[in-house]
């Protein structure tokens, strides 16, 4: 029998974190242009403080914040899109 911290991480291990984003997604109005999603994403995929889908800096899934209008990269990396 595992621990109880050891259950839920293997819990949070099989989530499927797309499915979550895109579930999250339908519920939001304010969203940014494809082309800004894009370019956001493209410096999270370089970023030195992401850990797997994480944001190291802030702890959310990088690609659901890279997604909102009205939420800023935590370590300034999206200022040149503004």
């Amino acid at each position: 029998m595992a621990c109880v911290g050891c259950e839920i991480k293997e819990e949070a291990a099989q989530v499927d974190v797309e499915a979550l984003i895109e579930e999250q997604l339908s519920l939001e109005t304010n969203l940014v242009e494809a082309h800004i999603l894009e370019k956001r994403l493209e410096i999270c995929s370089a970023c030195p403080f992401r850990v797997g889908t994480t944001c190291g800096k802030c702890g959310c899934y990088y690609k659901f914040r890279a997604n909102l209008a009205n939420k800023d990269c935590p370590a300034h990396y999206w200022q040149e899109l503004a």
